[in-house]
């Protein structure tokens, strides 16, 4: 097989206030046989991601995190390999080439795509999104909507319990009961649903904009594929006594 390459770094930066921290994007791209992602059976891999590039303390911990996060995206048996972007990349191709060759009757294109985007970049906190799409056979791909929040005083990466107040979680709990029609004096998984030791939880991908804060279950985390995704969202002037990280400012 023939491997077709292309890797750009687009500088597009992203603007930045004064005191945030600069951004710029990167591409990595890789196909086989010199296909395009828009031909049929097509096997390919790309990566579109925000770069930190000052200051440099800061910058250099949010992006092996962002390595890390594609890393066990693409493969979640490799965890922290430590692998560049370049390489994740390259070995996707070749874990697809090595299973070509084991099996000449396998004829089902593999495809990844991960796209990531800024959607704060405040002096106290930095919020990213990354949607993804894989597909490696089976019945169907697998997409998700995850989120990654930092300090980016520190690079540090936020938890939950670092942004929101533990009576977020109660507020949440309400609301989704709410939604989805699950009595309070019920047990959250009683119409199907199976959060963890039958308590509620908050979800590990949480956005926040600056106007919006998202809580996003992916398909598998909550429910069964069918049932899709689950997505609340608040306005931060709403929910200002939860929050623990500094105002937007608007």
């Amino acid at each position: 097989m023939v491997l077709f390459t292309s890797c750009e770094d687009e500088k597009k930066a992203e603007k930045a206030s004064p005191k945030s921290i600069a951004f710029e994007s990167k591409i990595i791209e890789r196909s086989v046989e010199n296909c395009s992602p828009s031909e049929a059976n097509c096997t390919y891999i790309q990566l579109d991601f925000p770069v930190a590039k000052t200051p440099e303390r800061s910058a250099k911990k949010i992006n092996r995190q962002i390595e890390d996060f594609l890393q066990n995206t693409i493969d979640y048996q490799e965890e922290n390999s430590n692998s560049s972007p370049e390489e994740i990349a390259e070995e996707f191709i070749g874990d697809y080439e090595e299973n070509a060759e084991d099996f000449p009757e396998y004829q089902i294109a593999w495809e990844a795509s991960i796209t990531g985007k800024l959607i704060s970049n405040q002096p106290g906190l930095i919020s990213i999104e990354f949607r993804s799409h894989m597909f490696t056979g089976g019945a169907h791909g697998y997409q998700s909507v995850n989120y990654l929040n930092f300090d980016p005083k520190t690079g540090d990466l936020l938890k939950s319990n670092e942004l929101f107040s533990p009576e977020f979680s109660s507020l949440v709990e309400r609301d989704f009961r709410e939604k989805h029609g699950i009595p309070v004096d019920e047990n959250i998984n009683s119409t199907g649903l199976f959060f963890e030791n039958d308590q509620f939880q908050l979800p590990h991908n949480i956005g926040i904009t600056e106007g919006k804060v998202i809580l996003h279950y992916n398909s598998y985390e909550i429910a069964p594929y069918s049932s899709g995704n689950f997505v609340l969202s608040y306005q931060i002037s709403d929910i200002k006594d939860f929050i623990k990280f500094p105002k937007p400012e608007l």
